[in-house]
């Protein structure tokens, strides 16, 4: 058998695996954990949409049409009171639809959010686009381990061994050994040997069943049923364990000798095993030092964990240019990537979406019959390809596909004119659907002019007051502007920031246009077709 040791993972829990946890759900209602059905699925978070994309819906789980005499019935009627997952406006569930990697992990960090406050100290999630309501739950899954950033997919099908992989980390479990005594599966060779030992423990904790037929089918995605189920199976375990609260500030007074340790006013007892984290590396408490800004957790009024930090990390940023000021090559048109979004088809029906073509009034696209029902993106991106069409009175100038393996759409202009330098821009509702903003996008001229243009991203919020000098030299201007950035400030906040401070200097303004999206800004030469040398640099001062 597989030996396990208790990780102390910050307010999830404070307690050893030896504690007797709750009651599994029942065969009969689990459905072996495992469902019966595909789709896409939802989760929801606070005051979010029951899709996971807005506002609550208050629908009762008897009033769903698709759930009545359904085998995960009770068990999504305790999540849906628990405010872990909800339905749709329309009165469904929608049990059979496969949930995202993001909604999976919102009904977990949903979960544990209502048993206990977690760590929140750490960097926003920067590495995907997750919507603006995800963001909270994102974070606070990366900055308490429940979901490692590299493996993290946010609009890709959860597989069951994801699933799996955030269960066992929401109970802060790891392994000292490796063992697959307990693995009779027949169609888990590939796995590596982590996935071995998640899938050992998860077993040996009734977090997850097999198949009868001694297959486990770690790739197949989960149902919104089938996630109620594993959820609440994760909420018996946590239910029955003292997951210790949290204390963060500065330490003000340490008694070595009593083992004591003051933040602010009130005074604290150190455990007799407490662990100690220094700047993320393990310590010991005669490492500690006043002044240090610290995050504790507590049981039984003592001190289980301490994680101290003896310096603020300043805002980290990224300066990279974008393209040189020189004469561009062979006329090209214009393409529209689209970033990331589901892979399920798209309901456009109550949506509005606009275009415009090289600069020219916006045009509006009937998106009435593109309602879901397609069988897969290729149909959706024909669809599209068609209406924009019958938009512009003109079939071949935009073309559309979908990239199935990066879940994408493609939006190009076709049979332009070579004398001006194609473009297209969408406005309108449905952008987010289709993974679009309202930037426009440009191909070029043969040996037309282009404009030098650089990036700054802001790779992570502030942790403290501080003020920021950020220059920028080139053949013509040599300026310098100051931001003052303060505590808690987001990357988000920051470029904004910058970007104020940017355009109020006359200089700059005049020679560069400026913009700003999330944490990334746009700084683009007003002069095409000249090399300028540009220096940008930032410097804490």
């Amino acid at each position: 058998m597989k030996t396990w040791k208790h990780k102390i993972l910050p307010t999830v829990l404070a307690g050893t695996l030896t504690l007797t946890f709750g009651t599994a759900v029942s065969a009969k209602e689990n459905n072996n954990g495992h469902g019966h059905g595909h789709g896409q699925g939802n989760g929801n978070g606070n005051d979010h949409k029951a899709n996971g994309k807005g506002n609550s819906y208050p629908v009762k789980v008897e009033d769903f049409s698709d759930l009545k005499k359904h085998w995960a019935e009770a068990t999504v009627k305790i999540m849906m009171d628990k405010s872990i997952i909800n339905g749709y406006p329309d009165h469904t569930f929608r049990p059979n639809k496969p949930v995202t990697q993001l909604e999976a992990l919102t009904m977990v960090i949903n979960l544990l959010t209502q048993n206990k406050d977690l760590l929140t100290v750490g960097d926003d999630y920067t590495g995907k686009d997750v919507p603006d309501w995800a963001q909270n739950s994102v974070k606070l899954a990366l900055i308490n381990h429940i979901v490692d950033d590299k493996d993290f997919q946010p609009n890709k099908p959860a597989t069951r061994m994801f699933v799996i992989k955030l269960l066992v980390n929401a109970l802060g479990s790891e392994f000292d050994e490796n063992s697959d005594d307990n693995l009779y599966f027949g169609d888990i060779s590939k796995l590596s040997s982590d996935e071995k030992a998640y899938l050992s423990f998860a077993l040996l904790q009734s977090l997850v069943e097999g198949y009868g037929d001694k297959t486990f089918k770690p790739n197949k995605p989960v149902t919104r049923a089938e996630m109620a189920v594993f959820v609440n199976r994760l909420l018996g375990k946590i239910g029955n364990i003292d997951l210790g609260s949290n204390v963060k500030g500065t330490i003000a007074k340490i008694d070595k000798e009593d083992e004591e340790l003051t933040i602010g006013s009130k005074t604290y007892e150190v455990a007799d095993d407490v662990v100690v984290k220094l700047d993320g590396k393990s310590s010991s408490f005669d490492s500690l030092d006043v002044g240090m800004k610290i995050e504790l957790v507590l049981k039984n009024n003592k001190i289980q964990t301490i994680y101290a930090y003896t310096t603020d990390e300043e805002v980290a940023f990224k300066v990279e240019k974008i393209s040189d000021g020189k004469l561009g090559g062979s006329f090209q048109e214009a393409v529209k990537t689209g970033s990331r979004i589901s892979n399920s088809t798209p309901d456009l029906s109550n949506e509005t979406l606009s275009i415009s073509l090289n600069g020219k009034a916006f045009k509006s696209i009937d998106l009435e019959d593109i309602d879901g029902s397609e069988d897969d993106g290729d149909e959706v991106a024909a669809e599209l390809e068609a209406v924009i069409g019958d938009a512009l009175d003109d079939n071949s100038r935009v073309n559309v596909s979908y990239e199935g393996d990066k879940d994408r759409f493609v939006f190009e202009t076709d049979n332009s004119p070579t004398d001006v330098v194609p473009s297209i821009k969408f406005t309108g509702s449905a952008l987010d659907k289709l993974g679009l903003d309202t930037s426009v996008d440009k191909g070029s001229l043969k040996n037309s002019s282009v404009a030098e243009s650089w990036k700054i991203t802001v790779k992570s919020n502030a942790t403290f007051d501080s003020t920021y000098a950020v220059k920028v030299k080139d053949d013509h201007i040599n300026e310098t502007v100051t931001v003052k950035v303060e505590d808690n400030d987001t990357a988000k906040e920051i470029a904004k920031k910058i970007v104020d401070a940017l355009q109020e200097n006359e200089e700059i303004d005049s020679a560069y246009d400026l913009n700003v999206k999330d944490q990334v800004i746009t700084l683009t030469a007003k002069d095409s077709g000249e090399d300028l040398d540009v220096e940008i640099g930032i410097t804490k001062k």
